[in-house]
């Protein structure tokens, strides 16, 4: 048995103890998420995307915006994603969400990897005459307590956010590269600073993460030294060091802006928000972003955080405190070498959360995924203030075994209670319905968590629950597809078509860049019978995203059915019905005897939806047409009359009863 003496936690022995148990707690945490769904822009950008779909297609992910994902509004220039999901989707032979789990979560054990070189170096650079094992041990620490973070798992479940982890990981390891003589003297950190970039524009960041890294550790300034431009030559140093990083950063990005995003359309919902406002919101967002690294009780795939409309707003003010508190601690913290990397921590967490969070407006004025990268720089300070502060109480602890041991205990405690955490916000992601809940129980005024716990209330057949909520999406949003797309399926779904079309057609009118719009309208027309239509529509769609997977699959489905015999779709049709007695397949069997002449059958079909569905206008409509077609023109007027008593605005009842009426006169 080991014996544990009190130079024990200064050991190899103990790193080593730590490094497994960390990586035992990591695979608990996440043991259950490899096969939650594809959720939320997964479905834009993986689900829907042919790109992804052939390896082939690689060199276009570099030369065309558009394989990022169907969601023009989405777009960016971010080869490295579609390559990457490209590779999981390959491996899985498809669509298989533990491929593309498998990949976020290595990519994400290598990036605590590399974050333990650069911990370490980092805090051995900050002190001398301190054990090489202590240090190793903080730096483990560090790591682990970010790696079990229940606030990542919203990054590690969202299969698109690989965007933020693996940019993460690419600058976690440009800065390791740049600790090495050899790649630093032959610009290899620059490398994967460009493959960063190449995988989300937070990529750019890197430049000035380094040079203050250079600027605290190379050069010894304190910002206090570097805001009074004292020791110049030194801060001129730090600029020459890091201009090839800053060069490449924002060379790069402005390059790939100015060839591949600055002729896009300027896709989007609404106007952005005003730029002075939205600066001003951050402030809170940024003490949000603090509350849930401290305690992460407030986590939501769509936070409820909206503008303020004026900067006298007391969660405004509160927010200003807290950034202003932080920032005189990194002031202090700079002037001595021993405390820098807290300061470091804290000037990592502002810069890299300056895209998100400074003058550039965002439509979603925060998300929890967008604090990957800024907590990598807290969970540094965070965990180098808990060493100092045991090592100024040193000669205590020394003396006393009982608190050692209570050290030990809280430690092991909090990163035990975070990898519950991220094992229970695994849970949460495990369905659409868990997801959206959630975000509605802590979003109870966010709109569009609203509209997708509606959806999945309308998914299960709850179609007056779901009611509510889809209306409210559209009121709050009157011009956006997706409000406008899920009312009218739900409209369909409860019997009203004219009122149905209306919202689809409102979808791409308003938005006539969101490809759903043109499926979705698709869908419903040929499910009507209007087949030139429906293909019009989806020729639409091509040309907005020529990949839209549903939308070929649908073309290829409506060519396929044409070109089969009138038996071949009456035999198929009836295989759907009979197999899955349903109102709707009834209502398509239906719709397929009308087209082969087969009157009484029709009404038959129709007669057996009623059955199921017995307020269904769609249905007494369809026998309306077929006894007008038997020129039996008083059952087609009691049938058009019985749809329009359920449904006044049904314009084809309405037409089809016309015609009825003139005939019987």
């Amino acid at each position: 048995m080991m014996k544990i003496n009190d130079n024990y936690f200064g050991s190899k022995s103990a790193s080593f103890l730590t490094a497994v148990i960390f990586l035992l707690l990591l695979c608990i945490a996440y043991s259950n998420h490899f096969n939650n769904p594809f959720e939320f822009d997964d479905v834009g950008s993986i689900v829907n995307n042919g790109y992804i779909r052939n390896l082939k297609n690689i060199p276009l992910f570099f030369t065309e915006v558009k394989c990022f994902g169907t969601n023009m509004g989405d777009l960016g220039y971010r080869p490295v994603v579609p390559l990457l999901n490209a590779t999981a989707y390959w491996m899985g032979g498809g669509l298989n969400p533990l491929y593309f789990h498998a990949s976020i979560f290595f990519w994400y054990v290598i990036q605590l990897g590399l974050m333990f070189f650069v911990f370490r170096r980092i805090f051995e650079l900050s002190i001398n005459g301190e054990s090489k094992n202590h240090i190793v041990l903080i730096a483990l620490l560090g790591v682990a307590f970010y790696g079990l973070h229940a606030a990542n798992a919203e990054t590690i479940n969202y299969m698109i956010a690989i965007s933020d982890s693996f940019s993460t990981l690419c600058i976690v390891a440009s800065l390791l590269l740049y600790m090495f003589p050899f790649s630093r003297k032959y610009y290899l950190y620059l490398i994967t600073a460009a493959i960063g970039i190449g995988t989300k524009e937070t990529g750019v960041m890197f430049g000035p993460i380094l040079f203050f890294y250079i600027l605290f550790f190379e050069e010894n300034v304190s910002l206090t030294e570097a805001v009074a431009f004292k020791k110049s030559k030194s801060i001129f140093n730090a600029i020459k060091k890091a201009f090839p990083a800053l060069l490449c950063s924002f060379g790069l990005f402005f390059i790939l802006q100015k060839i591949f995003i600055s002729s896009l359309p300027a896709y989007g919902m609404e106007a952005p928000p005003v730029v002075f406002e939205y600066f001003y919101t951050q402030w809170f967002v940024i003490a949000y972003y603090i509350g849930n690294f401290i305690l992460p009780l407030n986590l939501s795939v769509d936070p409820d955080l909206g503008i303020f409309d004026s900067l006298i707003n007391q969660q405004v003010l509160f927010g200003l405190l807290v950034i202003f508190a932080l920032v005189m601690v990194a002031f202090s913290t700079s002037r001595k070498k021993e405390t820098r990397p807290i300061a470091f921590g804290i000037m990592w967490f502002f810069i890299a959360l300056a895209p998100t969070s400074s003058f550039v407006p965002f439509y979603q004025i925060s998300n929890d995924h967008r604090t990957f990268f800024p907590y990598i720089g807290l969970a540094m300070s965070m965990s180098w203030y808990v060493f100092l502060l045991i090592k100024k109480h040193k000669a205590f602890l020394v003396s006393n075994r009982q608190s050692r041991v209570g050290i030990l205990v809280l430690v092991f405690l909090v990163l035990a209670l975070h990898t519950y955490g991220t094992y229970q916000r695994n849970i949460v992601w495990s369905s659409s319905e868990k997801l959206w809940h959630d975000a509605t129980i802590k979003g109870p005024t966010n709109v569009r968590a609203q509209m997708n716990y509606g959806l999945e209330l309308m998914a299960v057949g709850k179609y007056e629950e779901a009611l509510p909520y889809l209306k409210k999406a559209v009121e709050h949003r009157p011009k956006w597809a997706y409000s406008n797309l899920n009312m009218g399926v739900l409209r369909e779904a409860m019997g009203f078509p004219q009122e149905a079309e209306m919202y689809f057609k409102n979808a791409t009118k308003y938005q006539p860049w969101v490809p759903d719009g043109y499926y979705y309208y698709a869908n419903w027309l040929n499910s009507k019978g209007r087949i030139d239509e429906a293909i019009a529509q989806l020729e639409a769609g091509h040309k907005v995203s020529p990949e839209y997977m549903p939308a070929i699959e649908l073309l290829n489905s409506i060519k396929n059915l044409q070109n089969q015999t009138n038996a071949d779709r009456i035999k198929k049709a009836e295989e759907i019905a009979f197999a899955e007695k349903t109102s709707g397949n009834y209502i398509d069997l239906s719709l397929v005897y009308y087209k082969g002449g087969m009157y009484k059958e029709c009404i038959d079909a129709s007669e057996r939806a009623l059955q199921l569905q017995p307020n269904n206008a769609i249905a007494y409509n369809i026998i309306c047409s077929a006894y007008c077609a038997m020129k039996e023109w008083q059952k087609a007027a009691d049938a058009c009359n019985k749809a329009l008593e359920i449904d006044p605005s049904f314009q084809r009842a309405k037409n089809n009863l016309d015609w009825a009426k003139g005939n019987l006169k």
